[in-house]
């Protein structure tokens, strides 16, 4: 799927329902999910990256930060918290709208809508915090790898670059012992994306689910992209049938 398709996807879940669109738990799709309820979800995944970082001798703050993916700013504005200024990112204009609505939330934070790997908006070196969790899945490896580029050019050095992303399909999940499962899903995507393409066609928007292997990942980071990693760990945040990572980078 390349980015025009994923952000046309994405503007079409999130006019049909942006809160399950950004946090997908099935049993509250069709509007099922209480703003409040739904909200407060997104502390407990800062509270638990402050908790994660401490471990690793790092701290939650500093004057500026990024979070990638923002949706309707689940995680925006808990991250805002520990920061002077923080920046939602989003492809999807009608997520960005949906976020700004609610900007009492957190005011000292600012949305953005960007449809490209290009983050045009920032200067080099002005930035001491990205974050983004389930987002990179949803989006071809191929951009993701520009996008930590563009992360690196944006960061300031010993800045902190902190994202979850899944490494590979698990094996112990029942659903993935079938013969070429990861194959199988490859060739299902790209069915759907190509049916996208089609004049008139009325194919339905769906999530696109990637991977990265975490070697690949580590290899990219510190070869090309000038950060180190502190840290890989467990993050199930992807679904039972997929390994998930958090890493822990930071800009040299």
């Amino acid at each position: 799927m390349n980015l025009s398709q994923l952000e046309s996807n994405f503007e079409s879940l999130a006019a049909e329902d942006p809160l399950w669109t950004v946090l997908s738990d099935d049993t509250k799709r069709g509007g099922k999910w209480d703003e409040n309820e739904f909200y407060k979800t997104g502390e407990g995944v800062i509270d638990d990256l402050e908790t994660r970082l401490l471990q690793s001798g790092l701290s939650l703050g500093g004057d500026s930060a990024i979070d990638f993916g923002c949706g309707g700013g689940r995680l925006t504005f808990p991250l805002s918290k520990h920061f002077d200024t923080c920046y939602g990112i989003d492809i999807s204009t009608k997520m960005v709208a949906y976020a700004n609505q609610r900007i009492a939330r957190g005011p000292n934070c600012t949305f953005i809508v960007n449809q490209n790997t290009q983050l045009e908006n920032f200067e080099n070196e002005s930035i001491d915090f990205v974050y983004s969790a389930i987002v990179f899945q949803h989006i071809a490896p191929r951009y993701t790898l520009e996008y930590f580029h563009e992360f690196s050019r944006v960061l300031k050095p010993q800045g902190l670059f902190v994202f979850q992303l899944p490494s590979r399909l698990d094996p112990s999940f029942e659903g993935n012992r079938k013969p070429f499962r990861r194959l199988r899903k490859r060739f299902h995507y790209r069915c759907k994306a190509i049916a996208q393409r089609i004049p008139f066609f009325n194919s339905p928007s769906y999530f696109e689910m990637n991977a990265i292997p975490r070697e690949r990942v580590i290899r990219h980071l510190e070869k090309q992209c000038s950060f180190k990693v502190l840290a890989c760990q467990d993050f199930p945040a992807a679904g039972p049938a997929w390994i998930s990572r958090l890493y822990i980078a930071q800009k040299q």
